[in-house]
């Protein structure tokens, strides 16, 4: 159910304008809990095994979503002893090529996202997908759902040299014109809330998401689907 957050100015609000529309990926367009986390677990397993780390446990699901949202610069080195933080790269490719896989043979996007995502590209809001992933997780994601057909833009981290969600909002507005137009960012996780709200931007908590409490504090609103983003946009 949608729920109307106060804005900064202390007063409620039901809709928005906004021209073009900012989303996070995981959490909030791709339901990676279907696989994905498994196989971070799976490739952590085979980064133990191969240097004889027998004590050394895999994260807990819980652990990965939390951190999910993360730039890999961060996630890797959070789930590693602070002894084998340098090692963290490593671990990074050896779980992406479990990831990739889990994202071609199991991944899912959350019930009603394509149809939203089609509805706004209609109402001729332009869609612009921002993620902290890297280049060969987004690129699987995007062939396997087609995001060519649904974003206007698609930005990670790395492109055009960008480093984080605020770099790639900005970069986006100026290269599509639009710098003085109304703007949104949907996302899970407070670093979503962060960014737009640096670019003036109505911020969109999704609550079905891997987010926490703690993650919507700064949301101007919440919505429990994707397709609740429909209502609110004018």
């Amino acid at each position: 159910m949608l729920s109307f957050l106060p804005v900064s100015n202390g007063q409620m609000r039901d809709k928005f304008p906004a021209d073009v529309i900012f989303f996070d990926n995981d959490g909030t367009i791709f339901n990676s809990a279907t696989g994905v986390l498994v196989a971070v677990q799976a490739g952590f397993r085979e980064f133990a095994e191969k240097h004889r780390l027998a004590d050394l446990q895999p994260p807990t699901i819980a652990r990965i979503k939390q951190l999910t949202g993360s730039p890999n610069r961060a996630f890797f080195p959070a789930i590693l002893p602070p002894e084998l933080a340098e090692m963290a790269p490593e671990l990074s490719e050896t779980c992406l090529k479990y990831e990739v896989r889990a994202i071609e043979e199991h991944g899912e996007l959350y019930d009603g996202a394509v149809e939203t995502l089609r509805e706004l590209r209609e109402r001729g809001k332009k869609l612009v997908l921002i993620t902290h992933a890297g280049v060969e997780y987004l690129t699987a994601t995007a062939e396997r759902f087609g995001y060519g057909e649904l974003f206007d833009r698609l930005y990670h981290v790395g492109l055009h040299g960008l480093a984080d969600k605020s770099q790639m909002i900005a970069h986006a507005l100026c290269e599509l014109s639009l710098d003085s137009a109304p703007r949104a960012v949907v996302g899970d996780k407070r670093a979503d809330m962060e960014a737009g709200r640096a670019h003036g931007a109505a911020a969109v908590f999704a609550a079905y998401g891997f987010g926490e409490p703690e993650d919507r504090e700064l949301a101007d609103f919440v919505i429990d689907s994707p397709a609740e983003l429909l209502d609110l946009i004018s």
